[in-house]
């Protein structure tokens, strides 16, 4: 079915903890560098119905305008093939499209925004 997918900046240290508690990843770990400035934490959604799901997260270093990490669930990265158990069953269940397709929908917001990527 049809997909719309948001790109949002997650503003507190309660939205990083609810983004790493729903992507069972530590990016609450970059509450501090969020609250100096350094770096901003992007969430990419896909809302197939009325229920968002958190697909993937990017760290944004805001000196250099580049994004400097991206992960999706259980800390897996678009285009390799999932290491742990947790990601090998995420990837039976169909969250590897998701992924892939988070990733475009990523590239398309950094180029428009005019934003650079390591």
């Amino acid at each position: 079915g049809k997909v719309r997918w948001t790109v949002r900046e997650l503003l507190s240290s309660q939205e990083l903890a609810a983004e790493g508690r729903a992507m069972n990843h530590c990016v609450v770990s970059y509450s501090d560098q969020c609250a100096a400035g350094d770096t901003a934490i992007w969430s990419i959604c896909a809302h197939r119905e009325a229920q968002p799901e958190n697909v993937l997260t990017a760290a944004l270093d805001t000196r250099r305008q580049t994004v400097t990490e991206v992960r999706g669930r259980y800390n897996m990265v678009p285009n390799k093939r999932p290491a742990s158990a947790q990601g090998r069953a995420q990837e039976r269940a169909g969250y590897m499209a998701l992924l892939q397709r988070a990733n475009v929908v990523l590239n398309q917001w950094i180029k428009r925004e005019g934003l650079q990527r390591d």
